[in-house]
């Protein structure tokens, strides 16, 4: 009995070591690709013009608080505001630009959110959002 119980072991390490090689093979072919992701701190808008009309109310604000203009956009549905931790649930390949407008892209992207339900349960949501935003509120991050 013992002896069925080495060899399984040594099946089992086997496999190990053949699955973190051929990790190590692939590995190098994804490393050090580039992405486009969204900055944080920005607006994404349903069009360029709802786009152009934000950021000409951010404007007026004039560095006072813009909490009422990011709730009232996302009331109306014209705007979503991308704070840090909206930037940070963005998943690979973050942000895909689908077409151009002048300086304005479209960008399609993926936000997980988990949320803890109970003790080890978790809900997951992912959304696939679309919208118009500004091509310098792109930026690029290297896959390490």
């Amino acid at each position: 009995m013992r002896r069925l119980h080495r060899n399984g072991t040594r099946k089992s390490r086997h496999f190990l070591v053949t699955a973190l090689v051929g990790m190590a093979v692939l590995a190098p072919a994804q490393a050090g690709e580039t992405f486009s992701t969204l900055k944080e701190n920005i607006f994404v808008c349903v069009s360029p013009r709802a786009y152009d009309e934000a950021m000409g109310r951010v404007r007026e604000l004039n560095g006072r608080d813009i909490e009422p203009l990011k709730k009232e956009l996302g009331e109306k549905q014209q705007c979503m505001f991308v704070d840090p931790e909206l930037a940070d649930n963005i998943m690979a390949p973050f942000a895909i630009v689908l077409q151009r407008d002048g300086t304005k892209v479209q960008v399609q992207f993926i936000v997980t959110l988990r949320k803890r339900v109970e003790f080890l349960h978790r809900l997951i949501n992912r959304y696939v959002l679309v919208g118009w935003t500004d091509e310098s509120n792109l930026e690029l991050k290297q896959i390490l």
